[in-house]
């Protein structure tokens, strides 16, 4: 299932990737309750992300790419996160979309792996309407300094 909202200028698009139906939904309700609401586009698989990456950036000027933030689960059949982040990082003309992956876990080798593997941070998933939209803001403020600057993103 893919969600489709359009992009306004200055705005990150947030590429939501999760199998989880009712995630991506908290996840997009925090995102549209903040007064900067990006507009997000969903996926519920690494799979659909990566052919819709493919399809906008094959033939196409890349700048779409710098606008773009995803946010990845790391448990979904198929495809996990770690192997969709692996793909997005081996493209050359994606790796400067910023990943910000979710484990359901502090395991630290996890932890380690997934910031090996270029995630720009790495997190237990929020499991709370206030965690969700306070990480929301984090990753959208960050979008916004490096829109300016490279810098690098640290979640609390």
């Amino acid at each position: 299932m893919e969600a489709q909202s359009t992009n306004s200028e200055n705005k990150p698009i947030v590429l939501l990737v999760d199998d989880d139906e009712e995630d991506r939904m908290l996840m997009r309700m925090a995102l549209n309750s903040m007064e900067m609401a990006a507009p997000v586009r969903e996926f519920d698989s690494g799979e659909k992300l990566l052919r819709f990456l493919q399809q906008e950036t094959t033939g196409h000027s890349n700048s779409a790419v710098n606008s773009w933030i995803v946010i990845l689960d790391k448990y979904m059949p198929g495809m996990s996160g770690f192997d969709t982040l692996r793909e997005i990082k081996e493209n050359p003309d994606w790796q400067r979309i910023p990943v910000v992956l979710f484990v359901n876990t502090q395991n630290e080798g996890e932890m380690e792996l997934c910031i090996d593997l270029g995630a720009t941070v790495c997190i237990s998933k929020p499991l709370y309407f206030e965690e969700i939209k306070e990480l929301m803001r984090q990753v959208y403020q960050h979008w916004l300094d490096s829109a300016s600057s490279a810098g690098n993103l640290s979640i609390q």
